[in-house]
């Protein structure tokens, strides 16, 4: 055999085992590859990854909804659905009124309190600050004795008046000789204020006073001229 044909046998032996070690190298890569998923490296389609409960950006109807329907921090825009109005948990507590009386009686508007208006007297009410005006008049006297055997704060004491049937409020006038209460009254004890108030003379025979001594303690009313 010359040496020509010793190589060319030789070239095509070495051929042969590399096409075999090319086709085994395939089989392998195939055997190792899941049958059905995407080669390695690949990827999705874009906005594929999102699920359908939470695309949102394919819907834009939907999304400016959701942000209508809720108020920031997630509270309901609705008042109501969020427990309803407050009003009335923030209604005061109604105030006991006593039966009105006539000028010359007495009132107990709490237990060892007094409330007395010994004196009406029909002037003329002086217009002194910006708002009043001035004109007939009623100055009303009211007389807070105190025998509670302590002290008595009379701060907080109010006095109004109203005249005729429909209960007109009287506008309050500093002057003739108006005097507001003193801050307290001692333990058995005594004080008086004097409270002007601007009333049409064809009224003041139709005159109601009302006196507050302030909360936790019962209005007083008292009517007559």
């Amino acid at each position: 055999m010359s040496a020509s044909t010793l190589v060319t046998r030789r070239r095509l032996l070495i051929a042969l085992v590399l096409l075999v070690l090319a086709v085994a190298a395939v089989v392998a890569a195939v055997a190792l590859r899941p049958d059905g998923d995407p080669a390695a490296g690949a990827t999705q389609p874009a906005g594929s990854t999102a699920s359908a409960g939470t695309d949102t950006e394919g819907d834009p109807e939907a999304s400016e909804s959701g942000a209508d329907d809720a108020e920031p921090g997630g509270e309901p825009s609705d008042p109501e659905s969020a427990g309803g109005g407050t009003d009335e948990a923030e209604a005061p507590e109604p105030r006991e009124t006593l039966e009105p009386r006539p000028f010359d009686a007495a009132a107990t508007p709490e237990p060892g309190v007094t409330v007395r208006v010994p004196k009406v007297e029909k002037v003329t009410g002086e217009a002194n600050v910006p708002g009043e005006v001035g004109g007939p008049s009623l100055r009303f006297t009211v007389e807070l004795t105190n025998g509670t055997g302590k002290t008595l704060d009379l701060r907080t004491v109010v006095v109004n008046a109203y005249y005729g049937p429909d209960r007109t409020p009287a506008p309050p006038l500093l002057k003739p000789g108006g005097k507001a209460f003193e801050a307290e009254a001692g333990a058995d004890d005594s004080a008086r204020g004097a409270f002007v108030f601007n009333i049409p003379a064809e009224f003041q025979d139709d005159v109601e006073l009302e006196v507050d001594p302030g909360v936790g303690k019962a209005i007083v009313i008292f009517t007559g001229a």
